[in-house]
C-alpha cells in the first residue's frame, strides 16, 4: 500500500511541477481534472493577458509576458546605480607611518576577526585600519573616515582598531590575508581625515 502512495505523489508531483512554474493559467490542477464541462479549463480565457484572448502558445511563452512580470530586479539595479556616489570633504592631513595586518591571533589577540569596536572584519564590508594618532590632543576617534590618496586613491578607511600603545603616530591597515599585509610592509603616507559633505 504505502508504494502506491509513493508511486501516485511522485505522479502529481511530476503532473504539477510544469503547471506551478506555467503561474500565469488561472484554473488549478484540480479543477482541471474534475471539469468535465469544459475541457480546456486550464487553458481558460484570461483578462489579464491579451484582453482575453488566450492560447497555450501565449500563456507558456516567455516572449508574451507582460515586460513588468518579466524581472523586476533591472530596475532596481538601475535605482543603486542612479544613488550618487557621496562628496566627502578633507578636515585634516597627517603624516603617519602605515603598517599592515591580518586576521592572526600573533598579530591580534584571541579573537583575531573583531576589532577593539567589536566590528567582525573578516565578514564585513568595510576597509579597516587601527590607528593611534592624536587629533587636537586627543587619540583619533572610532569611526573616523580617512583617506590614503598617494596609496589607495579615493578609497575610504575607518578607524575601527588600535594598536599596541607603544605605537603613536600610526596607522595599520587590516588586510584578509598575512600575504597582502606582508607584502604592504611599512612606509610613511599622508592621510586625509575626511567627512561627508
Amino acid at each position: 500500500m504505502g508504494k502506491r502512495i509513493e508511486k501516485a505523489l511522485v505522479f502529481a508531483i511530476v503532473l504539477l511541477y510544469p503547471m506551478s512554474l506555467a503561474g500565469v493559467a488561472e484554473a488549478g490542477f484540480y479543477d482541471w481534472l474534475v471539469s468535465k464541462n469544459q475541457p480546456n479549463n486550464l487553458l481558460v480565457s484570461s483578462p489579464i493577458i491579451d484582453g482575453g484572448n488566450t492560447s497555450f502558445n501565449k500563456i507558456f511563452s516567455w516572449d508574451n509576458r507582460k515586460p513588468e512580470s518579466i524581472d523586476p530586479i533591472p530596475s532596481i539595479v538601475e535605482e543603486q546605480k542612479e544613488k550618487p556616489k557621496p562628496e566627502f570633504k578633507v578636515t585634516k592631513t597627517y603624516t603617519v607611518r602605515a603598517t599592515a595586518y591580518s586576521s592572526t591571533p600573533d598579530q591580534t589577540d584571541n579573537t583575531p576577526c573583531h576589532t577593539a569596536t567589536n566590528y567582525n572584519v573578516c565578514t564585513g564590508d568595510k576597509n579597516v585600519i587601527a590607528a593611534n594618532f592624536y587629533i587636537n590632543g586627543y587619540r583619533v576617534p572610532f569611526g573616523t573616515l580617512v583617506r590614503i590618496p598617494e596609496v589607495y586613491g579615493d578609497k575610504i578607511f575607518v578607524v575601527e582598531d588600535r594598536m599596541n600603545s607603544r605605537y603613536t603616530n600610526n596607522i595599520d591597515i587590516w588586510f584578509p590575508e598575512r600575504s597582502l599585509a606582508l607584502e604592504f610592509g611599512a612606509k610613511h603616507v599622508t592621510i586625509e581625515i575626511v567627512e561627508e559633505s
